[in-house]
């Protein structure tokens, strides 16, 4: 223990022999009311240097990177919003119904303007876990066409991917602890779904490659059917998992930047 707080130790004993000498100096000199005025205005200065004047410089410290943070909370949230526009439907039809049912909906506009940027974020209508958003995966993968929403969907992971991995590197030290590890995540999970989907993608091509060669007619265009449905019902599972997983990161950063409204040039739009 006195090993490592030698240093300590060590200003201790210069403090105290300081304070001696001063005292024996100022007794034989008959000034120990002086000596004791000028150690007022001393403990006052230090006191004030150090615990007034350091948490001034540290509040200005931190008001000064608060812009830069609101930024970056931005740039995720329109990064999750944009991968899940394009990995989920608007609205899907009800079943035995002529009505939609939404899926998620965003009011207003996002607008950037010098320092200011007025964001509505995408609220989301169906939570990770529930059986209807599978089903709803399902059926605007089957709208699109099987191959055409995986390559789109890998397209949107892969620059959504970019985006945080860049942002990590160049301004993630401005990050706090929990969102950094909510990102991290899911920039793990993003980069599993693509692997995914490159092999489910994989997978269909081949098995309907294999169908051309070796059939033809109807059992062709059943084997490449069939080959959709595997690759559609896969590629829901993978997309449910990214949403699961930017969920949490997009709760976050909305409450944040709800809670610091006001105290910042960043400010939503309210429907």
């Amino acid at each position: 223990m006195v090993r490592r707080n030698i240093g300590t130790v060590l200003v201790a004993a210069a403090v105290t022999v300081l304070l001696l000498v001063a005292y024996v100096l100022a007794r034989a000199q008959h000034k120990l009311p002086e000596l004791g005025l000028d150690l007022l205005v001393y403990l006052f200065a230090t006191t004030l240097a150090v615990f007034v004047i350091g948490r001034i410089l540290d509040w200005r410290e931190k008001r000064r990177w608060e812009v830069a943070e609101d930024w970056l909370y931005v740039i995720l949230l329109e990064t999750i919003d944009d991968l899940l526009k394009v990995l989920l439907p608007a609205a899907v039809p009800r079943e035995g119904a002529d009505e939609e049912v939404t899926v998620y909906e965003v009011a207003g506009e996002r607008i950037h303007f010098g320092e200011t940027v007025a964001y509505s974020p995408l609220r989301l209508f169906v939570s990770p876990g529930e059986k209807d958003l599978q089903s709803h995966i399902l059926w605007y993968a089957s709208e699109l066409g099987p191959p055409r929403y995986a390559e789109s969907a890998r397209a949107a992971l892969s620059d959504a991917r970019a985006q945080v991995r860049d942002m990590l590197a160049t301004s993630g030290q401005l990050l706090e602890a929990d969102i950094t590890a909510m990102v991290m995540s899911f920039d793990q999970a993003v980069a599993a779904a693509i692997r995914h989907v490159d092999s489910a993608a994989s997978m269909r091509n081949e098995k309907a490659e294999d169908s051309t060669f070796q059939d033809g007619g109807l059992s062709t265009t059943q084997r490449t059917s069939e080959a959709d449905q595997e690759l559609t019902f896969v590629s829901s599972i993978i997309v449910e998992s990214v949403v699961d997983s930017a969920i949490k990161p997009k709760a976050w950063l909305e409450t944040e930047l709800v809670n610091r409204e006001g105290r910042s040039p960043f400010r939503r739009l309210r429907t």
